[in-house]
């Protein structure tokens, strides 16, 4: 993986997407890097979070616009799906993911973002869909997922204008969860990945599923659906050990992720 650098710090895979000289555009070799990135995630039984970050100044800028630009309509529908399949990846896959966005996440970066579970921006990220800009739209996502986030006005907005914003409008239209400096961006997020690291894996996987499954759900078929998860984890040995300890008052609960 010459530009995707895979780091375990405890039960956290950190990737780095490191190809700074192109602001880390995708590529099809780049996107195939993450996703071998992601095998080694999803592979390791101690790998508990995912978080994505970038070198340089951007997380990712955009899509290779250099590999793009010659290719035909079947050419580039092609393309298109090795973006698209890799955040529907990110957006289903068991394990938590959480983007640290730490500087241009314009275009496909910006949709492989929107597929993360969580987004930490730096107060010098800048985020958007330019797309219109330069006579296309968006390919990989961010049409369907900009607006499941921040409301389908405001998506609107931002990608018939172009507009790419600061962080700090990013935060206030609910785009990214948290602003942080530069320098404290990746212990944030390690931060955050702690935080949900000390809770049943199990639970917490079962978390993502059910709340994945609401965005295509009526509010009763969500209800049934969570239902029969909650039920469900009442077979796992988590379940005793964590309602076990909180009756016990056990400061200290350590679940067994099974």
């Amino acid at each position: 993986m010459d530009n995707v650098i895979f780091e375990k710090k405890q039960h956290t895979a950190l990737i780095t997407i490191n190809k700074p000289h192109t602001l880390n555009a995708l590529c099809e070799s780049l996107i195939s890097q993450i996703n071998t990135a992601l095998d080694t995630a999803e592979n390791d039984p101690e790998i508990y979070t995912v978080i994505i970050t970038g070198s340089g100044k951007a997380f990712i800028a955009g899509a290779d616009i250099k590999e793009m630009y010659r290719k035909n309509e079947t050419e580039i529908a092609v393309w298109a799906a090795l973006g698209s399949d890799l955040n529907m990846r990110l957006e289903n896959m068991d394990l938590p993911v959480i983007a640290a966005i730490n500087g241009y996440a314009l275009g496909g970066g910006l949709e492989l973002a929107l597929a993360c579970d969580i987004r930490i921006a730096s107060e010098n990220a800048r985020m958007g869909l330019p797309e219109t800009s330069l006579g296309v739209i968006c390919g990989a996502g961010g049409t369907q997922r900009l607006p499941r986030t921040v409301g389908e006005s405001i998506a609107k907005e931002m990608i018939f204008t172009a507009e790419i914003i600061d962080a700090q409008k990013a935060l206030n239209i609910r785009l990214i969860n948290k602003i942080t400096s530069k320098e404290n961006l990746l212990n944030e997020a390690i931060s955050l990945c702690r935080a949900i690291e000390k809770n049943g894996q199990i639970a917490v996987k079962s978390a993502k599923e059910a709340v994945n499954i609401s965005r295509n759900s009526s509010i009763q078929g969500g209800c049934l659906i969570e239902r029969k998860i909650f039920s469900k984890l009442f077979s796992t040995d988590d379940q005793k050990i964590g309602m076990g300890g909180f009756l016990a008052k056990e400061k200290n609960i350590k679940f067994k992720n099974k």
